[in-house]
Protein backbone atom coordinates (compact mmCIF):
# COMPACT_ATOMS: atom_id res chain seq x y z
CA UNK A 1 0.00 0.00 0.00
CA UNK A 2 3.21 2.27 0.86
CA UNK A 3 4.72 1.53 -2.84
CA UNK A 4 1.30 2.45 -3.92
CA UNK A 5 0.61 5.80 -2.64
CA UNK A 6 4.36 6.64 -3.42
CA UNK A 7 3.89 5.94 -6.84
CA UNK A 8 0.84 7.95 -6.57
CA UNK A 9 2.89 10.86 -6.04
CA UNK A 10 5.26 10.25 -8.26
CA UNK A 11 3.46 9.85 -11.41
CA UNK A 12 1.06 13.02 -10.77
CA UNK A 13 4.36 14.63 -10.25
CA UNK A 14 2.94 15.35 -6.52
CA UNK A 15 5.90 16.38 -4.05
CA UNK A 16 6.46 13.98 -1.41
CA UNK A 17 6.48 15.54 2.00
CA UNK A 18 9.79 14.62 3.69
CA UNK A 19 11.18 16.25 6.88
CA UNK A 20 12.33 19.58 4.78
CA UNK A 21 9.13 20.21 3.80
CA UNK A 22 7.26 23.07 5.68
CA UNK A 23 3.97 20.86 6.18
CA UNK A 24 5.94 17.50 7.55
CA UNK A 25 6.53 18.05 11.09
CA UNK A 26 2.92 19.21 11.64
CA UNK A 27 1.62 16.15 9.68
CA UNK A 28 3.46 14.12 11.98
CA UNK A 29 2.55 15.81 15.30
CA UNK A 30 -1.46 15.26 13.75
CA UNK A 31 -0.74 11.45 13.10
CA UNK A 32 1.31 10.83 16.08
CA UNK A 33 -1.92 12.56 18.14
CA UNK A 34 -4.81 10.91 15.73
CA UNK A 35 -5.57 7.22 15.41
CA UNK A 36 -8.96 6.88 15.14
CA UNK A 37 -10.69 6.92 11.30
CA UNK A 38 -13.37 9.15 12.92
CA UNK A 39 -10.77 11.79 13.89
CA UNK A 40 -9.89 11.87 10.12
CA UNK A 41 -13.41 11.87 8.67
CA UNK A 42 -13.80 15.81 9.14
CA UNK A 43 -10.71 16.32 6.80
CA UNK A 44 -11.74 13.66 3.68
CA UNK A 45 -13.30 15.88 2.08
CA UNK A 46 -11.23 18.77 2.77
CA UNK A 47 -7.79 17.04 1.61
CA UNK A 48 -6.37 17.39 -1.83
CA UNK A 49 -4.18 14.07 -3.12
CA UNK A 50 -1.29 15.65 -2.18
CA UNK A 51 -2.39 15.93 1.08
CA UNK A 52 -4.60 12.80 1.65
CA UNK A 53 -1.53 10.61 -0.05
CA UNK A 54 1.22 12.14 1.82
CA UNK A 55 -0.79 11.56 5.13
CA UNK A 56 -1.73 8.10 3.97
CA UNK A 57 2.35 7.09 3.70
CA UNK A 58 2.78 8.98 7.16
CA UNK A 59 0.34 6.50 8.93
CA UNK A 60 1.85 3.76 6.73
CA UNK A 61 5.01 4.19 8.16
CA UNK A 62 3.99 4.78 11.89
CA UNK A 63 2.39 1.82 11.35
CA UNK A 64 5.03 -0.45 10.26
CA UNK A 65 7.65 1.32 12.74
CA UNK A 66 5.05 0.58 15.23
CA UNK A 67 4.79 -3.01 13.74
CA UNK A 68 8.34 -3.59 13.63
CA UNK A 69 8.64 -2.29 16.89
CA UNK A 70 6.29 -4.85 18.52
CA UNK A 71 8.29 -7.47 16.41
CA UNK A 72 11.42 -6.95 18.24
CA UNK A 73 9.69 -7.19 21.45
CA UNK A 74 8.21 -10.25 21.11
CA UNK A 75 11.28 -11.47 19.70
CA UNK A 76 13.21 -10.61 22.64
CA UNK A 77 10.53 -12.13 24.70
CA UNK A 78 10.67 -15.02 23.08
CA UNK A 79 14.49 -15.44 23.46
CA UNK A 80 14.45 -14.37 27.04
CA UNK A 81 11.29 -16.30 28.35
CA UNK A 82 11.26 -19.20 25.66
CA UNK A 83 7.79 -20.36 23.50
CA UNK A 84 4.76 -21.05 25.23
CA UNK A 85 5.22 -24.83 25.48
CA UNK A 86 8.66 -24.17 27.20
CA UNK A 87 6.74 -21.19 29.47
CA UNK A 88 4.07 -24.26 29.71
CA UNK A 89 6.94 -26.90 30.86
CA UNK A 90 8.31 -24.34 33.36
CA UNK A 91 5.29 -23.46 34.85
CA UNK A 92 4.01 -27.35 35.39
CA UNK A 93 7.65 -28.22 36.67
CA UNK A 94 7.22 -25.48 39.10
CA UNK A 95 4.42 -26.23 40.60
CA UNK A 96 5.58 -29.66 40.74
CA UNK A 97 9.11 -28.90 42.27
CA UNK A 98 6.12 -26.55 45.00
CA UNK A 99 4.06 -29.74 45.47
CA UNK A 100 7.32 -32.13 46.20
CA UNK A 101 8.67 -30.03 48.56
CA UNK A 102 5.74 -29.45 50.53
CA UNK A 103 5.21 -33.01 50.35
CA UNK A 104 9.08 -33.62 51.79
CA UNK A 105 8.45 -30.96 54.66
CA UNK A 106 4.33 -32.34 55.55
CA UNK A 107 7.09 -36.16 55.96
CA UNK A 108 9.57 -34.50 57.75
CA UNK A 109 7.14 -33.01 60.30
CA UNK A 110 5.50 -36.32 60.71
CA UNK A 111 8.66 -38.17 61.45
CA UNK A 112 9.03 -35.63 64.22
CA UNK A 113 5.70 -35.87 65.73
CA UNK A 114 5.85 -39.41 65.68
CA UNK A 115 9.25 -39.03 67.54
CA UNK A 116 7.63 -36.85 69.79
CA UNK A 117 4.83 -39.07 70.33
CA UNK A 118 7.34 -42.35 71.05
CA UNK A 119 9.19 -39.93 73.48
CA UNK A 120 6.07 -38.67 75.21
CA UNK A 121 4.57 -42.26 75.39
CA UNK A 122 8.25 -43.36 76.65
CA UNK A 123 7.64 -40.61 79.47
CA UNK A 124 4.33 -42.04 80.18
CA UNK A 125 5.22 -44.84 80.94
CA UNK A 126 8.15 -44.10 82.76
CA UNK A 127 6.02 -42.07 85.02
CA UNK A 128 3.51 -44.74 85.38
CA UNK A 129 6.72 -47.07 86.54
CA UNK A 130 7.27 -45.01 89.26
CA UNK A 131 4.04 -44.32 90.44
CA UNK A 132 3.70 -48.20 90.82
CA UNK A 133 7.00 -48.59 92.43
CA UNK A 134 6.15 -46.00 94.93
CA UNK A 135 2.76 -47.73 95.45
CA UNK A 136 0.25 -44.42 94.49
CA UNK A 137 -0.56 -46.59 90.99
CA UNK A 138 -3.46 -47.64 92.41
CA UNK A 139 -4.26 -44.64 94.12
CA UNK A 140 -3.96 -42.62 90.75
CA UNK A 141 -6.31 -45.14 88.92
CA UNK A 142 -8.86 -44.51 91.66
CA UNK A 143 -8.32 -40.96 91.13
CA UNK A 144 -8.55 -41.43 87.63
CA UNK A 145 -11.68 -43.41 87.26
CA UNK A 146 -13.31 -40.63 90.61
CA UNK A 147 -13.45 -37.91 87.92
CA UNK A 148 -14.54 -40.23 85.23
CA UNK A 149 -17.69 -40.86 86.88
CA UNK A 150 -18.09 -37.33 87.96
CA UNK A 151 -18.28 -36.01 84.49
CA UNK A 152 -20.40 -39.15 83.68
CA UNK A 153 -22.99 -37.56 86.26
CA UNK A 154 -22.91 -34.36 85.31
CA UNK A 155 -23.38 -34.73 81.53
CA UNK A 156 -26.58 -37.38 82.80
CA UNK A 157 -27.40 -34.43 85.09
CA UNK A 158 -27.73 -32.25 81.78
CA UNK A 159 -29.60 -34.47 80.18
CA UNK A 160 -32.19 -34.91 82.44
Amino acid sequence: MREDYLDYLISRQLPLWNATHPRYHQMQTFCKAHNRLEEYNPYLEKWNDEEMANITLTLCHMTDAMLNHHLKNLEKEFVEQGGIKERMYAARTGYRQHQDAELASLRADNTRLKADNAALQAELTRLRDLLVQYGLYSDYSAYRMNNRLKKMFFFLSLEG
